[in-house]
């Protein structure tokens, strides 16, 4: 029996939108997209144009989108544990003061990971007028916006299978962008994110992160790309993961 859903996925970098559409019970982004479109730094309104394009079931609750937001409107950070922060509140002050260190101020909408007490916290960060203009424009056009998620969320829990080790380091590569994580002792070390310009290979970008970080060049290494392209040069020893897999994206409102 086919899903009554009739769901948009689309993935958004500095450049472009990428739209799949599906009536699976889950958004799915499998193979090529079905929309490209430039955005000219104005994602909201080009998401309006492509959901204006799309065709609607006859029930506005049906029609879902699901968006994954990449640099420059999220970023991420590691929380070193405090014992002296006993609420969300407290944990939300301490990681904005933290992106505002790295120069990312405005208003943010902020996640912390939420994980094992006494450990470092990832915590992630999205442009909150993105979200806002996002959800305004979508239900102009008669979709609701179901879910937002930053890019370096997706890729850690998609690839969570190779992403298992204590100690490790993992590139996500975006249009302008690299985005390096390490890990230590099982618990998060930092996140550095690094322009592309200058240089395609990934051990490049790995020690020049590694430097700013204060982090070894040790334990397993790591890169999917968030469009699917990874350099030609990579690098020896970094295990390149396929970023153009099938998934699934699983919302609260779905069958388990």
């Amino acid at each position: 029996m086919r899903s009554p859903w009739n769901n948009v996925f689309a993935v958004l970098d500095a450049d472009r939108l990428r739209v799949w559409t599906s009536h699976d019970w889950r958004a799915r982004r499998a193979g090529e997209p079905q929309i490209v479109v430039a955005h000219d730094g104005v994602p909201a309104e080009a998401l309006a144009q492509v959901l204006g394009g799309l065709p609607k079931a006859r029930l506005p609750m049906l029609n879902r989108v699901h968006v994954v937001v990449g640099h420059p409107w999220t970023h991420g950070v590691v929380l070193p544990w405090q014992d002296g922060l006993v609420s969300d509140a407290a944990w939300d002050g301490y990681a904005r003061a933290l992106f505002g260190a790295r120069a990312q101020r405005g208003a943010l909408r902020i996640r912390v990971e939420g994980g094992p007490r006494g450990r470092a916290q990832l915590a992630v960060a999205a442009c909150d007028s993105l979200l806002v203009s996002f959800d305004e424009m979508c239900r102009a056009a008669g979709w609701r916006l179901v879910s937002v998620r930053d890019a370096l969320s997706v890729a850690l829990a998609t690839h969570a299978k190779h992403l298992s080790g204590d100690d490790y380091r993992y590139a996500l590569l975006q249009p302008r962008v690299v985005t390096c994580v390490f890990r230590r002792a099982g618990e998060w070390a930092d996140v550095v994110t690094l322009p592309r310009a200058g240089g395609s290979r990934l051990d490049d970008w790995f020690a020049a992160a590694a430097l700013m970080a204060g982090q070894p060049l040790s334990g397993a290494a790591f890169a999917s790309a968030l469009d699917g392209t990874l350099p030609s040069a990579a690098a020896d020893g970094v295990t390149l993961l396929d970023d153009d897999a099938d998934r699934p994206m699983r919302m609260q409102e779905e069958p388990a």
